[in-house]
């Protein structure tokens, strides 16, 4: 799991809602796919430190039991003592602490996929959602750290127990202009454990950046 920089960057970062497109979306589709009178079961297949979870939570119409679950044991205990409103609990999305059958909806954003647990938890009505870097996320941030910056390659979940039924591509840009909103970007992406340390000092010393965001949200449904 995210360690406790990793963890703590993320936070900051998403409390300034840079992010809350994300929200906004999955709420709309969750809200316009279920009647308004039903009391769901929703699960956060590994939802860190539980910024989208509590907020999708708030955002929906429908009455909702919203759970979160991941394999860090530090991002859980943060979770868990911000947001009263949500149960979380440490697991791998692998090997899921819900029944069969028992969902309604399950998320799973920047996280890994385990497809054949999805499938499991889920009702034979559930619906799967996904949200995945599109591919030119965040390319102004690399373009400082790399000589030659590349486009994120598409996405290669090719599920075969669930069907596409939507796909939403969010695109915007993003303007950052302090070097802790920076550097907290960097540190909560991968990209922070995978650049070299003149691609970290690069970053030290910028203090605007302006990038794209782009989002690739997909629905499923059981097959």
């Amino acid at each position: 799991g995210d360690n406790k920089m990793m963890i703590a960057s993320r936070r900051r970062f998403l409390e300034l809602g840079h992010y809350h497109q994300i929200i906004g979306a999955i709420c709309n589709i969750i809200n316009s796919k279920t009647a308004s009178t039903y009391e769901i079961k929703v699960i956060d297949a590994g939802c860190g430190e539980g910024y989208y979870t509590s907020r999708i939570s708030d955002g929906l119409k429908i009455k909702n039991n919203f759970y979160g679950i991941d394999v860090s044991k530090e991002a859980i205990l943060l979770a868990s003592k911000k947001y009263k409103n949500i149960n979380f609990a440490v697991a791998s999305v692998r090997d899921l602490p819900f029944d069969d059958n028992s969902a309604d909806y399950v998320l799973s954003l920047f996280a890994p996929l385990a497809e054949d647990e999805f499938h499991r938890v889920l009702k034979d009505n559930g619906s799967l959602i996904t949200v995945s870097p599109s591919k030119r996320h965040l390319f102004g941030l690399k373009d400082k750290i790399y000589d030659t910056p590349y486009e994120n390659p598409s996405s290669t979940f090719c599920p075969k127990l669930f069907n596409k039924t939507d796909t939403l591509v969010l695109k915007s840009k993003m303007v950052l202009e302090s070097n802790q909103e920076i550097s907290d970007l960097f540190t909560m992406t991968p990209y922070y454990y995978n650049t070299e340390n003149n691609g970290k000092t690069k970053i030290e010393n910028i203090d605007r950046l302006e990038t794209e965001i782009e989002f690739l949200i997909s629905v499923y449904s059981k097959l």
